[in-house]
């Protein structure tokens, strides 16, 4: 009862305060903050307490959004977090959910109908579709305002290349660190079988084998898979497999420095041939070109895997799953192993998918800002503190001013329930979150993420546009992924594979090559 007491408090203190700093409400203020020691909320990009007199309420902003949705189950109305968001901002928010399998083709459709939200989450900025409908006017053009928004304009340079489109920006990017991705494993299993972390393609395969045959999780039966493998829309987890190998990630350059695709080299031929064995000997699921990634996950935590490719994040959150806890499962992960070509990380975009305001929802100009102000709020320090950690009191405490997470304790499960995928809503174009004291499964993260960042190898072609993949990319990736599927499934040997690659580049693939060429060869020059 004490704590529940305590986060009761704590939440209308957040709540409160948010209403104190976006619309100045003077009653709540001044009784709430009596006996606090807590700072009063300011408005976004400011230090400054606000006066509780400066200026009349204002209607909370009502804002309709596209979300995706990873979690089983999306956010209720009532959800407090939710409701300390919308405190925090001054807005109601109308939240449409949408799983991830499925974002690609609703964002599509919803396109197609006119019938869209306010503000769209786009998974694949860099598709034809979306490509499109910039060239086309259906997008505010967001770069010359961001200079007016204390946090937005404080956005990663970079990164925001790598979203524009003709050197404009349509787009504000959700920052994901650039080299976050390798494998999650069971540790606990590995010990049990008393053989040590993977360094080489060869100790991993091994520690699948074993995963596999030698009854890990002691049950008497065979019944494990080594790890699990899910149905991917870019190869962006295959292409962890292949930089082992020593290939480019998506475009590279050819022994006469002009840029070609990685599945047309041998060192990518070399990673499906091991991919290949691991599915022959059934090592990975055999419904892989089917699974969802959310279903994989739950495979992996329920113990009928024991490895899957994953983030550093999700080492975290995986560790603190209920599954997890209930098996006294313990994890781990590695980002690089050495397949002879030495170590290389498969560096991201620097951003996982990105936030738009259409046009044909939003008709002003002064809307359109309204949105522009709630984005830029979302990286206040408030809102990420939220967003990461919770409601003080409810998910965490303070200790001389660092963020200590309630772990091991019936809060820390409230906290993965209640947040559930609102950190969807975590942009961090700018880090402004107050730190935390990191566990040891959070720092393990922290380390396999700099160790990858030092060997990151990145997508060559990032910030150009070929408009033969603007038009023609979806049919070039399906190919692309099915050749993948069927040489790994065994219905394609390596010259029938070699077949389909000499179809892709006639199906476009030569003109993208040339116009991604032409792009990298003048920019060299610049």
């Amino acid at each position: 009862m004490k704590i529940q007491r305590m986060a009761l408090s704590k939440t209308a203190l957040l709540l409160c305060s948010a209403s104190l700093a976006l619309s100045a409400l003077a009653g709540c203020g001044k009784e709430e903050n009596a006996n606090s020691t807590e700072p009063t909320v300011a408005p976004a990009g400011t230090t400054a307490q606000a006066s509780p007199s400066s200026s009349p309420k204002e209607e909370p902003f009502k804002l309709s959004l596209m979300l995706m949705q990873l979690q089983p189950e999306p956010p209720k109305a009532d959800n407090v977090i939710l409701k300390a968001l919308e405190g925090l901002t001054n807005t109601k928010l109308e939240i449409t959910w949408v799983p991830q399998a499925q974002i690609d083709e609703k964002t599509n459709l919803i396109m197609a109908s006119g019938d869209m939200p306010q503000l769209m989450y786009i998974q694949s900025f860099k598709s034809p579709s979306i490509l499109n409908a910039v060239k086309a006017g259906a997008f505010w053009e967001m770069g010359p305002y961001l200079k007016d928004y204390p946090n937005l304009s404080q956005a990663n340079k970079d990164i925001l290349n790598n979203v524009s489109v003709d050197g404009k920006n349509y787009a504000m990017y959700k920052y994901a660190a650039p080299a976050q991705v390798g494998v999650n494993y069971r540790k606990d299993w590995l010990d049990s079988l008393g053989m040590a972390a993977p360094k080489t393609t060869d100790d991993f395969y091994n520690m699948l084998k074993a995963f596999k045959t030698k009854d890990p999780d002691k049950d008497g039966q065979e019944d494990t898979y080594g790890m699990v493998y899910w149905k991917e829309s870019f190869l962006s987890m295959f292409r962890i497999v292949s930089l082992w190998f020593g290939a480019s990630n998506q475009f590279g350059l050819d022994s006469s420095g002009n840029v070609t695709p990685d599945f047309a080299t041998d060192e990518y031929m070399q990673a499906m041939k091991f991919m290949k064995k691991l599915y022959d000997e059934k090592l990975i699921n055999q419904d892989f070109a089917v699974v969802t990634n959310a279903k994989a996950n739950d495979m992996f935590l329920d113990g009928t895997a024991g490895a899957v490719f994953a983030t550093t994040g999700n080492l975290t959150t995986f560790q603190n799953t209920e599954k997890i806890k209930a098996q006294n499962a313990q994890l781990d992960m590695f980002g690089m192993l050495d397949a002879g070509k030495g170590l290389h990380a498969r560096a991201g975009t620097g951003y996982l998918g990105t936030y738009m305001i259409p046009k044909k929802s939003v008709k002003s100009e002064d809307e359109f800002k309204k949105i522009l102000s709630f984005l830029d709020k979302l990286n206040t320090k408030e809102v990420q503190d939220l967003l990461i950690y919770g409601i003080e009191g409810r998910h965490y405490k303070k200790e001389n001013g660092v963020i200590v997470k309630l772990d091991n304790v019936p809060e820390a499960q409230q906290f993965a329930k209640e947040r559930l995928d609102l950190n969807q809503l975590l942009l961090k174009n700018v880090a402004n979150e107050t730190p935390a004291k990191l566990t040891p499964i959070e720092q393990r993260g922290e380390e396999i993420k700099a160790a990858n960042e030092k060997n990151a190898v990145y997508n060559l072609v990032e910030p150009y546009i070929s408009d033969t993949y603007t038009k023609q990319g979806q049919q070039l990736d399906t190919m692309r992924y099915d050749m993948m599927v069927k040489f790994v499934m065994g219905q394609l040997d390596e010259a029938g594979y070699k077949a389909e690659v000499d179809k892709w580049y006639k199906a476009g693939g030569t003109e993208v090559l040339k116009e991604f060429n032409d792009q990298y060869q003048l920019a060299k020059k610049k």
